[in-house]
This record gives structure tokens, C-alpha cells and sequence, in this order.
């Protein structure tokens, strides 16, 4: 089922009036085009897997918000990706400082039809499973990469990508062969466990790179 119908039928179970014009859904508070899975949101997800939330919470006056919040030390990469929220949804959030720490950063989009489009398609690695979206290559690449923007580091030519998900790790590495991936290991940080592995970096960054220079994500 397409994208566009999939939202749609959320919405509706969730009692959100909405109509739909072209490729957009229509809300009493906003307009967001819903198109189906690319580059730029396949980055997207991987992106908000490794440093996003989805938020959903009750309100006084009945119903629901929705939020889709990313946390970052860089006001300068929230702002690339506020773009890639515009660009692919005409739609964009607010960048503020996060008040609970020190030197970060949320990227907060309060919008219904963006919430559910990033839930449906399995943002938050549920099961330790991959999105079904990574069987296409490209989009599998895209997602590995933000992921790696987010959970990753870089030491010359090598990636780290350290996550808690140990299935979801394991997955990851045997998908990358041609990388030369490192046997993942464990490691902990404050008492938690942690997964990781090493490769190649052969994945097309949008933010890290070989020199850790920030770079601006391409239009």
C-alpha cells in the first residue's frame, strides 16, 4: 500500500480529521506532501534510529501530540536536516537547546502526518530488525549512513557504528561484506552494553567524513 494511503489510514484510526489533495495531506494545522521512500528519507530514518525519538502523548483537551524530535551537539546538522524535512515534506521544524544537557540540541517537528510516516516504516528498529525498505540498495546505503552520522565515528578510512542493539548490529554486518567488516564486539559505557563493528567507510556520509569535516548535505 502506498505511503500516502498508509498515513492516511492512520490518521483516521487516530480520529485526526484530514483530507488528501494530490499528494498531500490536509490537516487543520498544516499541509505535508507524503511520497514514498527515497535517499533523502531513507538518511532520514537512519538518522532518527540512531539519535531521534517518536513522541507521542496525550492531551488535556483529548487526542494526541506527535512529535519527531532529533538531538545533536551541532546546531549546523540539525539545520541540514530541517532542510531534508522541507525539501521532502514542505514541511520543517524548530531547532532549541536542550535544556537537560549541556552543548545539545533537538531538532522538535510537531506534526501528526510526519509522525506516523517515520512509524510506519519502522523508525525506532523494532525487533532488531532492519526497515523493510533496506532490501533496495541504495536506500539500505542511505540508512547506514545516517546512522553512521549519528552512532558512528571515523578514524581514517575505517567506520565505527556502535549500537545497542546487538540483533540489529549483526544484521548491519553481515549485509556489509564487501566492506570488510571487523567481527562485531562489545564494549560498555556506564555499565551498558554496546555493540560495534568496523569497515570500510564505502557509504555515502552526508556529515562525517574522512576528515571530520562537517559537510553540507547535498540538495
Amino acid at each position: 500500500m502506498a505511503m500516502l494511503s498508509q498515513v492516511s489510514n492512520k490518521l483516521k484510526q487516530n480520529n485526526i480529521y484530514h483530507t488528501i489533495k494530490d499528494n498531500f495531506i490536509i490537516t487543520r494545522k498544516s499541509k505535508v506532501l507524503i511520497q514514498e521512500v527515497n535517499g533523502d528519507l531513507s538518511y532520514l530514518i537512519g538518522v532518527i534510529a540512531g539519535d531521534g525519538t517518536l513522541i507521542k502523548t496525550k492531551r488535556k483537551k483529548g487526542g494526541n501530540h506527535y512529535v519527531v524530535k532529533i538531538y545533536a551537539n551541532s546546531t549546523n546538522f540539525l539545520e541540514q536536516l530541517n532542510r531534508l524535512f522541507e525539501l521532502n515534506f514542505k514541511n520543517s521544524g524548530k531547532i532549541i537547546k536542550d535544556k537537560r544537557k549541556q552543548n545539545t540540541y533537538l531538532l522538535e517537528i510537531p506534526n501528526a502526518s510526519i509522525y506516523w510516516y517515520f512509524e510506519i516504516l519502522n523508525t525506532k528498529y523494532k525487533d532488531s530488525n532492519l526497515p523493510l525498505f533496506c532490501t533496495n540498495k541504495e536506500f539500505f546505503n542511505n540508512y547506514l549512513a545516517g546512522l553512521i552520522d549519528t552512532d558512528g565515528s571515523i578514524s581514517c578510512k575505517r567506520v565505527q557504528l556502535k549500537l545497542k542493539d546487538k540483533g540489529l548490529i549483526y544484521k548491519i554486518y553481515k549485509k556489509i561484506k564487501e566492506a570488510n567488516p571487523n567481527e562485531p564486539k562489545i564494549n560498555y559505557t556506564k555499565n551498558l552494553p554496546y555493540y560495534y563493528i568496523r569497515f570500510d567507510n564505502l557509504f555515502p556520509l552526508r556529515w562525517k567524513t574522512n576528515k571530520f569535516k562537517n559537510q553540507e548535505i547535498p540538495v
